[in-house]
This record gives C-alpha cells, structure tokens and sequence, in this order.
C-alpha cells in the first residue's frame, strides 16, 4: 500500500527526506496554501501536514481516507478539532519540538523589557547617550513571574526562570496544587489573586473559550504599574486593545507580544505604534533548531501513525484513539 501525504506549506527538508525516505509513502505538496489548491488533493489523501493554513470540516469530509492531520507546532486553532474527532482523525502536535525555542524567546523578551533595550538602542542612534541616567531599567533577578499555563513551555520556563532567581507562581486547571509545585512555582488559586504579585505575566496556554481574552482590561487592572505582560502563545489570550489602553495610560509598565489576532498586522494596526510594546512576528518558535525539530516531528507522527504507533501524549484528541482500540477489540 503507498501512502499519500499533502503538505500544506513546505516543512524543513529534514522533515520532508524522513517521509521521502519510506518507499510506502508519495508527498505532494500544492501550489499554495489557499483551500481551492488544497481542496483537489483530499479525496485520496491519507495524512495532513498543516502548518498555518486552516483545516475545516468541509475538507475533513472532503477526505474519506484522512488518517491524521499533523500539525507544525503546539496550537490547533486553524483545526477543526470536532470534525476531526467526530471523523476519527487524530490530530498531531509536535511535542516538545519547539518547547526550548518559544523558552528562550520568552526570556528574551522579559529582559529586553527590564532592560529597555528597544529605547536604549534608538536613544544610542539619536545620539541620548545618557539616556540611562533615568534609572527605568530593572534587575530581574529576586523579581515575581506568574506563568499562566504548565504545559510542556510553561512547565520548562520555570526551570529557567528559577535558575535565574526569580520567584514562579503558576496556575493551570490541569493540574494539582502539589504538581506545580513540583514544577517550581508556588501554586495560585486564581488568577484574580495572582496577578498584583507579579512583576511579569507571561501565558503559554492554548486559545480556546475559556482562554480568550483571559488577560482583559480587569486583569490588567489588578496588575502593578511596574509589570509587564508577555504573550507567546496565541493571539487572543491577551485583550489587545485592553492592553494597548493599559499602555498608552501608563496602568501598565510594558509588553512583549510574539502572537496577534491579525498576522501579519495591517500597517495601521494601533500596536505598531505603542512604544512600551515589543512585537516579533510569531517567531518564538522559527530558530534554525526549532524549524528542524519541528519538522522532523511533524513527519514521525505521521509515520507513528501509518506503523500504528503514535505517541499519545503528541494527540492533542486522543479520544479517538481510545475509539479505534474499541473497534479493533470488537
């Protein structure tokens, strides 16, 4: 039997030569990654691998053989995770793939807001050397950071921020008081009650509904005028305009964005003026590593997945797995 695999946006070569290498297996890749290129390619198509193009029920059942769709990265909200689940189709993270890239971004960030090295460096070029007589920049260690979300970033982040000498509280319904401990934070009840303790909030959860807006303009509120918000995850967690006013009103001391709702911004986008903001464009994860780890994870679950053999911890619907096993026993 050959296996065909559609990949929707080209992956890192090493990726591509794992899938290549499987004589069972033919890769064909679309012209673009519009759903009309895409679309003539489902009927036989056996697995998907998805990097920021959608995937909606439309083309789930426009794909009768799909056996998985295979996502380049942590977040599912370009999937339709119901049609899927209600299709049988596992839907595949990488895993740990891109975990030390977004930690290491999300550090970065976090100093380069202490350290106000965007304001330093264009007061350099305009010639305010003495820019830094104002005092603004701030030592990290000894500082409090509330990392909203436990997962595999979230979890790995306060190892690091730990070893650096900051104080963690963590939060995450997943998980027990005395598993966050484990991790290194001091676990909070809510995050109401977290939040004036900390110097900096960063989230590493998944954008669902209940996480949507989860930072708005009444969290904001509760939060010290000498903190910053990082956002790494996905756009929406983080109440733009309720942080952009939080800004712009000095209620807040800075931000790190790596995510937006819109990506690319449109050139009139209000953020792209604020100048108590950093913004990089959703790279937190694309290192030279990071895009390689990626996409070799992203053709081993689909490997894992023709052999019979996925790793359940990389489904982010693992429900139908359970669904194929009582199927196979009957």
């Amino acid at each position: 039997m050959t296996y065909k695999v559609v990949v929707v946006q080209p992956i890192h070569e090493e990726g591509l030569r794992l899938l290549r290498a499987r004589p069972d297996v033919r890769v064909v890749i679309p012209p673009s990654i519009d759903r009309e290129a895409v679309m003539p390619h489902l009927a036989d198509t056996d697995a998907l691998a998805i990097r920021v193009s959608r995937v909606d029920a439309g083309m789930i059942a426009a794909a009768p053989r799909l056996k998985v769709i295979s996502r380049h990265g942590v977040g599912v909200d370009n999937i339709d995770i119901d049609a899927a689940t209600k299709a049988g189709v596992p839907v595949t993270t990488v895993g740990e793939a891109n975990a030390p890239s977004v930690v290491e971004h999300t550090v970065a960030m976090m100093y380069a807001l202490a350290k106000r090295l965007p304001d330093y460096d264009d007061a350099v070029r305009s010639g305010d050397y003495w820019r830094k007589m104002k005092l603004d920049a701030i030592d990290v260690a000894g500082r409090t950071v509330l990392i909203v979300g436990l997962g595999r970033i979230g979890s790995r982040l306060a190892v690091v921020l730990n070893a650096l000498g900051l104080r963690c509280l963590g939060i995450d319904p997943a998980f027990t008081a005395s598993q966050i401990r484990a991790m290194g934070c001091e676990p909070v009840a809510t995050l109401h009650e977290a939040l004036p303790r900390a110097d900096f909030v960063t989230v590493h959860c998944p954008l669902q509904a209940d996480t949507r807006d989860l930072i708005g303009a009444t969290e904001l509120a509760l939060m010290k005028p000498s903190a910053y918000v990082i956002n790494c995850a996905r756009g929406g967690i983080v109440n733009e305009a309720a942080l952009l006013a939080a800004l712009n009103g000095g209620r807040l001391m800075g931000a790190g964005l790596d995510v937006q709702v819109e990506e690319p911004p449109k050139p009139d986008d209000p953020l792209l003026t604020c100048k108590r903001l950093i913004l990089t464009p959703h790279s937190a994860a694309t290192t030279a590593e990071g895009v390689v780890r990626m996409a070799v994870a992203v053709a081993q679950n689909i490997l894992d997945c023709f052999d019979g053999k996925l790793v359940r911890s990389n489904v982010f619907n693992p429900s139908v797995l359970d669904q194929r096993q009582r199927a196979a026993g009957e």
